[in-house]
């Protein structure tokens, strides 16, 4: 289990620090204006799901998106779809999710949004 720190790179740019998930499930990811989670996925396409908090107490259905082999990905979390606080982030296989070159998971804003 993984909870990610927001990284907010200066407005002249800033290197983001990606790291592996902490499994298939558990990781924790804040949501908000501007915040937005980058999957760098290497050769085995996988999944992930946003599972939001429950609202007024009820359960809400999780989003899944399909991260292709080889590709980046950047997946925007604001408050007003997923709620304020943090959701969790299931992946249906993290083994080329590594921290490695740009592969791994970070949670970004950008400067001025």
């Amino acid at each position: 289990m993984a909870t990610y720190t927001v990284q907010s790179p200066a407005h002249a740019g800033a290197a983001i620090t990606l790291q592996a998930p902490g499994g298939t499930t558990g990781d924790l990811a804040p949501t908000g204006s501007g915040i937005a989670l980058f999957v760098g996925n290497g050769a085995t396409p996988t999944s992930v799901s946003i599972t939001p908090v429950p609202f007024d107490g009820l359960a809400v259905t999780a989003r899944s998106f399909t991260v292709t082999a080889n590709s980046v990905n950047l997946i925007p979390l604001p408050s007003s779809v997923y709620g304020a606080g943090t959701v969790g982030v299931t992946y249906g296989n993290v083994t080329t999710l590594t921290g490695t070159g740009l592969s791994g998971v970070a949670v970004i804003t950008v400067p001025g949004t």
